[in-house]
């Protein structure tokens, strides 16, 4: 499953507001010539971290980090360590 991430109306720039701007970063799996898969955690620091995964057997790579007052949703598979 792919991560999507709501970002807070704050966290959107003033002159983009008058705009319909799309609030979801969408971080979409692939399968095409490859696999790979976006999930996500959140720490303690409510910070929300999306993990790039392209082999279940190595360490996933940081694709984007939001701070905690920047996102208010997200669906998609939580992460798993190795650890």
């Amino acid at each position: 499953m792919s991560v999507d991430v709501t970002l807070l109306p704050a966290t959107i720039p003033h002159r983009f507001h008058e705009e319909d701007v799309d609030r979801i970063r969408r971080f979409e799996d692939r399968t095409d010539g490859g696999k790979l898969r976006f999930e996500y955690s959140i720490p303690d620091s409510g910070s929300l971290i999306v993990w790039r995964v392209t082999d279940p057997h190595v360490n996933a790579e940081v694709e984007a980090v939001f701070g905690p007052a920047a996102w208010e949703e997200v669906q998609g598979d939580l992460h798993r360590s190795l650890h």
